[in-house]
């Protein structure tokens, strides 16, 4: 069931500690809510915290039936509201909040402008009446009441916080899923992480892999902007990606009886709601428009991906240089003013790929302020595409792929090694990869007793 932003703040509170609920509630304002069982809940909760009960569904649903306020479905909807409500949310819930107050502002212009259109249409406009009016919604849409400023205080025990959580084993970020980066990479709200390559590298491939860990895997909703390939093309790699089915056999109608029938299995799956895919030419403007449309829906929005970054369409700029500064500019403002990281991708020019090198920080440097904006660069790089078949320790390279981290302001750097098949988009742990091909070998080489590999 999705949950809207009303939902979502109520399930907060009721998920906090009875100090920071009588803090959180003192927030929340009487005239956001529409609905008669957000009205009553409200009602319900303030009343309680000013005589210091603690707000859990038992109290709430006995001060709604003593005030003959408690319905059929009430008890239910609260269990939901409490559940629906994931860790990492509750340390956005200011965030929260601030959506809340949008969302009431945005039904209280529309109530504005409307009078504003009767009164302009009517036989003698007052002119006065509309100006107030207009004043009226700018100083609405200048001044959100509920931010709450941050002191230094306030960081210091949301800093300790984080550390005790983290000595739990519970994640301050977003991980991205594959094992081999475990440890490594954590994107917190306020990241920008560029993926750079050169042609043919593999960047969608990588970012599809990533669609598959976050949404399918970890039920996570992931914004992907797509501006290089249709919504269908990156639907079709997402099934071969998750159904391991040569995304050629697709195009070309050569998927066997079985393969189609696991595709229309897949088309149940809840997964695909985590998934919103936005493809053809945008500006900044566009990318932040639509990421708050989906925000609105109530969907809580883990990550948004940039497929790819200088086909952003820029504004009017005296060289390619300042464009491209603009544009990572607006991502890393986007990024701060609604706290879901970015990953977005990056196009390396094909010239400095000619040697087969791996690129480095320096392959950015005609890309704007790309890597002063990023709080993490990595790179992507198949030494096999080069006809390099070894690794300087004598590995074969053959459908390997290395993720270098060539900057981590919170972590360390350096290349791990993935195991890549593009005909399916994926990129894995390459540990998973040495881990069969030792069974395998063990099989082959009698040391393992079963008659069939056992994996």
């Amino acid at each position: 069931m999705e949950h809207n932003i009303f939902d979502k703040a109520f399930g907060i509170a009721l998920n906090l500690n009875k100090e920071e609920q009588s803090e959180y509630i003192n927030q929340m304002k009487a005239e956001w809510f529409e609905s008669l069982f957000h009205k009553n809940l409200f009602r319900a909760i303030t009343s309680l915290v000013s005589d210091n009960q603690y707000l859990d569904i038992i109290n709430i649903s006995q001060w709604l039936r003593e005030n003959n306020c408690l319905e059929k479905d009430t008890i239910a909807k609260l269990s939901r509201l409490t559940t629906s409500i994931e860790f990492h949310e509750t340390l956005n819930k200011e965030g929260v909040l601030n959506e809340c107050w949008y969302k009431y502002s945005v039904r209280k212009v529309m109530l504005m402008l409307q009078n504003v259109n009767n009164e302009v249409t009517g036989v003698s406009p007052r002119s006065h009446y509309i100006l107030e009016e207009v004043s009226k919604i700018k100083d609405l849409l200048s001044v959100n009441t509920t931010i709450k400023e941050v002191t230094n205080l306030d960081s210091i025990n949301h800093i300790l916080e984080k550390h005790e959580q983290a000595k739990l084993g519970i994640p301050l970020g977003l991980e991205l899923g594959w094992n081999d980066l475990r440890g490594q990479l954590i994107l917190e709200p306020d990241d920008v992480m560029i993926v750079g390559g050169r042609p043919a590298m593999g960047k969608t491939a990588w970012a599809v892999s990533l669609i598959r860990n976050l949404c399918f895997n970890e039920n996570r909703v992931v914004v992907f902007f797509s501006l290089e390939m249709a919504h269908d093309r990156i639907v079709r790699r997402i099934i071969s990606n998750v159904l391991g089915i040569n995304s050629n056999h697709i195009k070309y109608g050569q998927c066997s009886d079985m393969e189609l029938q696991r595709i229309e299995d897949l088309k149940s799956s809840p997964a695909w709601d985590n998934i919103v895919i936005f493809d053809g030419s945008h500006t900044t403007k566009d990318i932040e428009s639509k990421l708050q449309s989906v925000k609105n829906k109530g969907k809580d929005v883990g990550l948004f991906m940039i497929d790819y970054l200088q086909k952003i369409m820029p504004g009017k700029s005296e060289n390619r240089y300042q464009e491209v500064t603009k544009i990572s500019n607006d991502v890393k403002r986007i990024v701060m003013a609604h706290r879901v990281p970015c990953i977005a991708l990056a196009q390396l020019s094909r010239d400095v790929g000619r040697t087969g090198k791996r690129p480095s920080l320096p392959d950015l440097k005609e890309s704007g302020e790309i890597e002063q904006d990023a709080s993490i660069v990595g790179f992507l790089h198949r030494p096999e595409y080069y006809d390099q078949s070894a690794d300087e320790n004598g590995e074969s390279m053959e459908g390997v792929g290395e993720f270098i981290i060539a900057k981590n302001r919170d972590g360390a750097v350096g290349i791990t090694k993935m195991d890549v098949e593009l005909a399916t988009s994926e990129w894995n742990n390459y540990t998973e990869r040495q881990t069969i091909e030792q069974k395998v070998e063990d099989y082959y080489a009698g040391m393992t007793p079963n008659k069939n590999i056992p994996f």
